[in-house]
């Protein structure tokens, strides 16, 4: 369970703002930002296949990742995780990364997924397994961070649950969430009478909800931020 330290490769960027981070992105690359403390931030260009390839979306804010940086003056590879995504699910695209270092000595805080395991006796006669909670903010050293946190289903009826308290939570590693906080249950299977029939209108036409397409995407970071406006 725990994340395994990846290494990426950088290159140093001189060109920034909308239009140089536009054309990175024509050629495959992220436009990326490294944060420190005690340092400069350094504008980075990271090949999209490669981020891809070594951080799944999945482990994004909770991977550790050496950074190997070409061009800059003092071969440098600090130890980073990533702070913010700009994502747009629509293009199924990286828009920018911001990584924030970090001290192997040091604790930090971020969010980990949690995935179900086992097999749940109430699922298996007809119960439906909600997932109420899919990820949790942990504090813990860095070379401590796990991958995801597991919930054990296996001895779950209809009507139970797993709370943050029954989470399978590796040593050195604290879930910073109510231990009564809800992450799974399995509720019963639907009747018949609960499924919703269609709403009508008083002419009898069937009312139709048309939902609009979003673009879900992480926090954009400052450094890479995109001005709103046609094309």
């Amino acid at each position: 369970m725990r994340a395994e330290q990846v290494a990426v490769p950088a290159t140093v960027r001189t060109e920034v703002g909308t239009r140089a981070s536009r054309r990175l992105r024509a050629q495959g690359l992220i436009p990326a930002v490294v944060y420190g403390p005690g340092k400069e931030p350094v504008a980075l260009a990271v090949s999209a296949a490669t981020f891809a390839k070594a951080v799944p979306a999945a482990g994004w804010y909770s991977t550790l990742i050496s950074l190997n940086i070409e061009g800059a003056g003092d071969g440098e590879s600090p130890t980073v995780m990533v702070k913010e995504v700009q994502h747009d699910l629509v293009r199924r695209q990286i828009i920018s990364i911001d990584f924030r270092r970090v001290s192997l000595q040091e604790t930090v805080q971020t969010h980990v997924p949690i995935r179900h395991v086992g097999e749940s006796p109430g699922v298996k006669l007809g119960g439906i397994l909600d997932q109420v909670t899919h990820e949790a903010m942990v504090e813990c050293l860095p070379t401590n961070m796990p991958d995801h946190l597991e919930a054990d289903i296996s001895a779950l009826e209809i009507g139970d649950s797993v709370r943050v308290r029954d989470l399978m939570v590796p040593d050195g590693v604290k879930v910073l969430a109510a231990e009564d906080d809800v992450v799974i249950v399995i509720a019963p299977p639907l009747r018949e009478e609960e499924v919703a029939a269609p709403v009508e209108e008083e002419e009898g036409a069937l009312v139709e909800e048309i939902a609009e397409p979003e673009v879900i995407s992480e926090s954009q970071p400052e450094s890479e931020k995109e001005p709103e406006g046609p094309g």
